[in-house]
């Protein structure tokens, strides 16, 4: 089966930070499509004229906004270039420049939702909260607006294939390792570890088994959600479902810390302590957040040269 990745391209440096990670990720494998999109917005355009008149028809009466489109178009030229360089047949990837009477992110979002992606996928600087505030940031945006499409966010430049994944007993996490081992399916190089926080914050909240059926059937869940005595399958259930996505087993390691104070802090920690390359998490919903916001939060802020795929 095919994964689609939409990539969104501003035509910045971030923009061969990600196609490098991608590249270096997927290379050699033909089941993989990129469309690289990127969205011109049109500003100054008031209510009234977006009424009388209809998105292309102001975009092209716009100078500003036609000469950003072409060079939208020569970025994304040079990237397709850069993929069939490294082996990627030309139907691999496609390529797609749009105007949008809103924000870029919401563009995003919408071409993703659209287009039946498996993850967005966009490169992300290191800016400071009140940065972003005062100059706004897309992938900010996606993280914040985005709870539908698996997000991978690329920070820095990630050197190796070595992926951390952080799980516990909750139906997002296992989610997230579900679509991890999907996107990786086969890999015989890719190195797995699967980890474990039982630090003093850390929710050890077991998911019901009822809410697991749906995806993976109950004969599945009997077999598979279980674990130790005291109930907990983070391990079991995970490494399970690598297995049953072709990763090789010698590949897939287990680590459980019991210090720290809080997750975010741990996982961090373990980062800067071990050369990942990508880290693998499921997210909650921001309602189920206190005021601190979530682990994935936490992390996002606190890591550099690292990819972040997450999933709602």
């Amino acid at each position: 089966m095919e994964r689609k990745l939409l990539i969104a391209i501003g035509n910045t440096g971030l923009d061969r930070i990600t196609t490098n990670y991608l590249i270096s990720l997927f290379r050699d494998r033909n089941d993989i499509a990129f469309h690289l999109f990127s969205v011109v917005p049109l500003s100054g355009i008031t209510e009234s004229q977006q009424l009388l008149s209809d998105l292309e028809t102001v975009a092209n009466s716009n100078p500003v906004a036609l000469q950003k489109r072409a060079k939208f178009r020569t970025c994304q030229q040079n990237i397709k270039r850069q993929f069939q360089t490294a082996g990627f047949n030309d139907e691999q990837t496609s390529s797609e420049v749009c105007f949008s009477w809103g924000s870029v992110s919401e563009a995003i979002i919408e071409q993703g939702q659209a287009g039946l992606y498996d993850a967005v996928v966009m490169g992300k600087r290191d800016l400071s909260m009140l940065q972003q505030m005062i100059t706004g940031s897309i992938s900010c945006e996606l993280w914040t607006k985005n709870h539908s499409l698996p997000l991978w966010i690329i920070n820095g430049t990630p050197a190796t294939r070595n992926f951390l994944v952080p799980v516990d007993c909750s139906l997002h996490t296992v989610n997230a390792v579900d679509h991890l081992g999907f996107m990786l399916q086969g890999d015989p190089e890719v190195e797995i570890t699967l980890f474990h926080s039982c630090s003093l914050l850390a929710d050890e909240h077991i998911t019901p088994q009822e809410e697991f059926l749906e995806k993976w059937g109950k004969e599945w869940c009997d077999q598979h959600l279980r674990g130790d005595s005291d109930g907990h399958y983070h391990f079991h259930a995970a490494e399970q479902i690598l297995k049953e996505n072709n990763i090789p087993t010698a590949h897939i390691h287990r680590e459980k810390n019991d210090s720290g104070i809080e997750p975010a802090q741990v996982i961090v920690r373990e980062i800067k302590k071990h050369s990942y390359s990508t880290i693998v998490m499921g997210r909650r919903l921001a309602k189920d957040k206190n005021i601190f916001k979530g682990v994935t939060d936490r992390v996002l802020a606190n890591v550099h040269d690292v990819a972040l795929w997450i999933l709602n």
